[in-house]
C-alpha cells in the first residue's frame, strides 16, 4: 500500500462527506481520480437484463457527451462487456483484463468505439449493495496510469461515493459500531504501513488464516467493503493511527 495514496484518499472522503450538493461530490471525486489518468465517469446502477429503460438507473453521467448519445443510440448498454462482468464479480477490473470470452464482436465493438471518444483505457468498480441490484463505478481516460497496489484505494473512494450519491450513507451519519479491539487496531495499523498477510502473521506470530479472520471481523465490525475502506474508516472514528 502507498502511505500517500491512503492519506489522499482519507482527505478526499473526508471532503466528500463534507460536501453539501451532489456538485460538491462529484468536483472531489473528480479531482481524486483525475490524478490517475481517469477523466470520464459513469456511476450507475445495474438493472436486470434486456430492461429497455436502464438509464433511469444513472446516477452521475460524466461521459463525454458525443459518446453517451453514441452509446444510447445503439443500445450499448445490452452488449457492454463491461456490464456483464459487473454483475458476476464483486471485485474491480481494468478493462484490459475483461476475459476473452465477453469480447464478442458486439463487445469488442462497444469498447473500440469508446476508445474513439477518448476512453482507451478504464477500471470498473462494482457495487454490490444489500437488498438492492447491483451497481458501478466506471472511469476510464485516454490513458491511465494506476498501480496494483492502488486499486482498492481507489475502490474504497468508489463505493463510498456511490453511497453518498444514492443516499446509503449520508453526510455525517452516526454508526453505532462495537469497537476494533487492541489485537484488531494492532492488524489494521500493520495493514496501513502497506504489511502483506503473510507479513502481519509473522510479526503477530499467529497464521495467515487467522490474520484473514480478524480481517473479516474489522470488516464487519466497519461494514467496510475492502481492507483499505476498513482503514479509511478506523481513521476516521481515530481508532488506528498511522
Amino acid at each position: 500500500m502507498e502511505i500517500d495514496s491512503l492519506v489522499g484518499l482519507f482527505a478526499a472522503i473526508s471532503r466528500i462527506d463534507a460536501a453539501c450538493s451532489v456538485d460538491g461530490i462529484l468536483q472531489e471525486f473528480r479531482s481524486a481520480i483525475e490524478r490517475y489518468g481517469l477523466r470520464y465517469f459513469l456511476i450507475t446502477g445495474l438493472p436486470v437484463p434486456h430492461d429497455t429503460d436502464w438509464k433511469r438507473e444513472i446516477l452521475v453521467d460524466g461521459w463525454p457527451p458525443e459518446w453517451y448519445l453514441r452509446y444510447m443510440s445503439e443500445d450499448y448498454f445490452s452488449h457492454d462487456p463491461c456490464v456483464a462482468q459487473c454483475r458476476h464479480s464483486s471485485k474491480p477490473f481494468l478493462w484490459q483484463e475483461l476475459p476473452p470470452a465477453k469480447l464478442v464482436a458486439r463487445a469488442k465493438l462497444v469498447m473500440d468505439e469508446a476508445a474513439d471518444f477518448g476512453m482507451g483505457q478504464g477500471l470498473c468498480v462494482p457495487v454490490h449493495v444489500p437488498l438492492a441490484g447491483p451497481g458501478v463505478v466506471t472511469a476510464a481516460g485516454d490513458r491511465i496510469e494506476i498501480a496494483p497496489s492502488v486499486v482498492p484505494f481507489i475502490e474504497t473512494l468508489c463505493v463510498h461515493t456511490f453511497r453518498r450519491l444514492s443516499g446509503l450513507e449520508e453526510s455525517g451519519q452516526s454508526v453505532e459500531a462495537a469497537p476494533l479491539t487492541p489485537r484488531e487496531r494492532e492488524l489494521l495499523e500493520w495493514s496501513a504501513e502497506g504489511k502483506s498477510n503473510e507479513d502481519i502473521a509473522c510479526i503477530l506470530g499467529v497464521t495467515r488464516n487467522t490474520v484473514e479472520s480478524h480481517q473479516r471481523n474489522i470488516r464487519g465490525k466497519l461494514d467496510a467493503a475492502n481492507v483499505s475502506h476498513a482503514i479509511v474508516k478506523a481513521l476516521r472514528r481515530q481508532e488506528i493511527q498511522i
